[in-house]
């Protein structure tokens, strides 16, 4: 199924107005392997309702901040898609001032500082490929969603 015949069925479903939804675009919770298809599911079951960025990738590839209210299509690896999430929140935070309470919303670690471990490798390869470097103080990108279509 294509992404406007997918968009398509969800409005005619939910019964929301063509001129009320707020299409943003595609969305893949990783491009590859197990641990996309996981987040992927974590999604589609409701237990991931938030993903954090580093707030510098949106300057370096020019993508403006994400808006409350957005909605994206959750695709699969293949581009198929998935599911329907809109975004509730959009706050920017240092990374030392994550809290459990936020990271929790993931939904993929035990603990904070298991989160902490896995999110400097993740966001330390992340600045060295768009070429700025990844702190303690480092700015994140904190977006809470919501599954609205599956």
């Amino acid at each position: 199924m294509t992404i406007s015949e997918y968009w398509a069925k969800f409005l005619e479903k939910t019964g929301v107005n063509a001129d009320e939804a707020v299409f943003s675009g595609e969305l893949c919770f990783e491009n590859t392997g197990a641990v996309g298809m996981t987040q992927l599911a974590l999604v589609l079951s409701g237990k991931k309702t938030a993903m954090f960025s580093a707030f510098n990738s949106f300057s370096v590839t020019h993508t403006p901040l994400p808006v409350t209210g957005e909605q994206y299509i959750v695709e699969d690896a293949d581009g198929e898609p998935k599911g329907i999430i809109e975004i509730t929140s959009v706050q920017v935070v240092p990374f030392r001032d994550v809290t459990w309470a936020m990271a929790a919303l993931e939904g993929e670690d035990s603990d904070l500082e298991s989160w902490r471990e896995k999110q400097r490798e993740y966001l330390s390869e992340d600045a060295d490929f768009g070429g700025f470097s990844f702190t303690e103080e480092s700015k994140l990108v904190f977006e809470v969603f919501r599954l609205i279509y599956r």
